[in-house]
């Protein structure tokens, strides 16, 4: 019963990658490997790393006429989204490899394995590298984990004065690529009229903001895929929390004048600092002056 279950395995890789050559009219060649793996390197947001983070495994193809598995003279993989290309690395095993080792979720993706065969011809097949749900950040953009809900981030406050336009970040990324949903003060928001989202910026944008409008926003993002090549589908989420201040127009004085406050301050106790060093300076060569004074021209008595 297992070898058979291996079996049906090993032909639903192979149907999975099978790709006739282009090049060349035989239909000989096939092209296998081990269709897919995991990004492991990230949890909830991109500068949480661990340097002791579980390592990604790798991808994996070759190319087999028969029962002959031939050695790949030249062979890259290529991932498919941005189509940048990765030279293959070549085993004693006759496998091109495609070695992830502690790579970020900007790795995962669809990737297209192409190996030259005998005749000089190119055999294609295609694997996957997944990767749950991760907010894209940056060492500028403060993000937390939130204590008491899972798999939850929380992002700073955003701001912004009536009348203008809001635009909430949720640049969350994945493979497959994940859905979406907002929500605000934990109800459903409607993309629509006045709110919409630009999915490839991962950018919430809300126009002619009112008071109303402020409030806790929450972005959602899921996506599904097998852990194993044989099992099931599993769900991944990860949410974003973050909070919209509205203010008036003039909203933006306030830091301003708290600025122009200090300023002043620091100039009033710098100027207050030099002009009592300079007052102790002073006295300090009146004293010498009389000192001297009175020691060149007062004799004392019983002198010689």
């Amino acid at each position: 019963m297992q070898k058979r279950g291996i079996t049906v395995l090993a032909v639903a890789v192979l149907f999975a990658l099978y790709v006739q050559n282009e090049a060349v009219s035989s239909s000989r060649y096939i092209a296998m490997g081990n269709l897919q793996t995991v990004i492991h390197g990230e949890t909830l947001f991109s500068t949480d790393i661990d340097e002791d983070r579980p390592t990604t495994g790798f991808l994996w193809c070759q190319v087999r006429e028969g029962t002959i598995h031939y050695r790949p003279t030249w062979a890259r993989f290529v991932r498919i989204r941005d189509q940048k290309q990765f030279v293959a690395d070549i085993g004693n095993d006759n496998k091109a490899y495609l070695h992830f080792g502690k790579s970020k979720a900007e790795a995962s993706g669809k990737y297209r394995c192409e190996v030259k065969v005998p005749d000089n011809s190119i055999i294609t097949g295609n694997m996957f590298a997944y990767s749950h749900p991760i907010v894209k950040n940056n060492d500028s953009w403060s993000l937390k984990k939130d204590d008491t809900e899972p798999s939850t981030v929380v992002g700073p406050t955003v701001y912004t004065a009536l009348d203008t336009t809001a635009r909430i970040p949720c640049p969350i990324i994945g493979y497959p690529e994940p859905n979406i949903l907002w929500y605000k003060d934990n109800i459903p928001l409607e993309i629509e009229g006045r709110v919409t989202f630009d999915k490839v910026n991962g950018v919430l944008s809300i126009g002619e903001i009112t008071e109303q409008d402020a409030g806790n926003y929450r972005c959602e993002a899921t996506n599904q895929f097998p852990v194993q090549i044989d099992g099931p589908e599993q769900e991944f989420i990860v949410k974003l929390k973050q909070e919209l201040k509205v203010g008036d127009n003039y909203g933006w004085m306030l830091p301003l004048a708290i600025i122009l406050i200090i300023l002043i301050l620091l100039f009033i106790i710098i100027f207050t600092c030099q002009r009592c060093a300079k007052y102790k300076a002073d006295q300090y060569n009146v004293a010498e002056r009389e000192r001297a004074l009175h020691n060149d021209q007062v004799p004392l008595k019983n002198s010689v």
